[in-house]
């Protein structure tokens, strides 16, 4: 499967796998009973944007289409396509994340490595929001371990950086390597964390 070739090239602590995969097995369990949780989600992201004045027009808005138990952002997309903003989802392409613009019914194909988008690229994003396999207080994210998102957010690192999980992802303490990158804040369906 070539998803573990690519991720076999960096090392991952034992700790952290043990942790993805315990916080997977949670969080699918959880997922199935979740009809509600992406609407509140939705409603929280909504309500921390206009706090921060960040829902102007033409604010360049970067999400993810939801694959297997991540949270559906299907009704955060709904919500922030009411805005004159620029939306768009993360594509992965040739092990990057090339952000793309969207609209709603846009085509969007879910292959091995996550999903792709055939539209124009949108660059210096504004807000990113990505998914999360595990987060601790001090916003510290755990990711699938691929290292996609670890490069995207290097890359667009003025953004604002948004993780979205489930309140029963988040555990004590994350080990944290060089090449993570914390989150400015994380939203669940219970409680939005950030650093202000």
């Amino acid at each position: 499967m070539v998803i573990q070739k690519i991720r076999s090239k960096r090392h991952y602590s034992k700790e952290k796998d043990l942790l993805r995969k315990n916080i997977i097995k949670k969080r699918k369990r959880f997922h199935s009973k979740s009809i509600e949780h992406p609407n509140n989600v939705a409603n929280n992201l909504i309500q921390y944007l206009e706090s921060k004045n960040n829902l102007k027009e033409d604010t360049k808005i970067a999400c993810y289409w939801p694959i297997g138990s991540e949270i559906d952002t299907r009704p955060s997309l709904a919500a922030l396509n009411e805005y004159k903003i620029i939306i768009s989802i993360a594509s992965t392409e040739n092990n990057n994340i090339i952000f793309r613009h969207w609209k709603p019914n846009e085509k969007i194909e879910i292959n091995k490595l996550g999903t792709k988008l055939d539209t124009v690229e949108i660059k210096d994003q504004n807000i990113i929001i990505c998914p999360l396999i595990g987060f601790d207080k001090n916003l510290n994210r755990l990711g699938r371990g691929g290292g996609y998102y670890d490069k995207a957010l290097q890359k667009n690192n003025e953004a604002i950086k948004i993780g979205f999980a489930y309140s029963i992802q988040e555990i004590k303490s994350i080990p944290m390597e060089e090449h993570d990158i914390y989150m400015d804040t994380i939203i669940t369906e219970k409680f939005i964390y950030n650093s202000n």
